[in-house]
C-alpha cells in the first residue's frame, strides 16, 4: 500500500493506491472559504458573480438564483 500526500496551500490531498484520493481543506482553507462567502453575500450582484465563477452546474445556479437572498 502506498500513500502520497500533496499539500497545496489550503488543500491537502492524500492518494491511496491507484483509485482513491481524499481531498480536504486545512483550517486556513476553511477560513478562506468563509471569507469568500462573506464577500459574495454583500450584494445580489456579488452573489450571482460568485455562483457564475465557482458553480459548474447551470441547473444549480438557476435554482439558487431563483430564491431570494437570506
Amino acid at each position: 500500500m502506498k500513500l502520497q500526500w500533496q499539500v497545496n496551500g489550503s488543500i491537502i490531498s492524500v492518494v491511496h493506491g491507484d483509485d482513491e484520493t481524499i481531498t480536504e481543506l486545512t483550517d486556513d482553507g476553511i477560513d478562506e472559504l468563509r471569507q469568500m462567502l462573506a464577500d459574495a453575500r454583500r450584494s445580489p450582484e456579488a452573489w450571482n458573480d460568485f455562483l457564475d465563477c465557482f458553480v459548474d452546474d447551470e441547473e444549480v445556479i438557476a435554482r439558487v438564483k431563483a430564491k431570494s437572498p437570506r
